[in-house]
């Protein structure tokens, strides 16, 4: 049986991934907000249950993308292009 890894899984493994995994929880964590930030102000009924699985949605990446193992060496060239994602 082969094992098929994601390109983020890839990414993650590779040396700057710990940096990469730190980026992308943070952006989970900003998009959650606003969403949260959203429902807060008030929506139209019909509109709320699309923001708050946007929230939940968001919330659940954090989690998993934090817990998740990634590779705290450094990239080979730090200077180079950024990783995508």
């Amino acid at each position: 049986m082969t094992t098929v890894l994601t390109d983020l899984e890839v990414q993650l493994a590779a040396p700057g991934g710990a940096a990469l995994r730190n980026r992308l929880v943070a952006r989970a964590a900003r998009l959650e907000a606003a969403a949260r930030s959203r429902l807060a102000d008030g929506l139209p009924r019909q509109d709320f249950p699309a923001w708050h699985d946007i929230a939940e949605a968001a919330a659940a990446a954090r989690a998993v993308l934090a817990a998740w193992p990634a590779n705290e060496d450094p990239p080979a060239d730090p200077s180079g292009p950024a990783q995508p994602l």
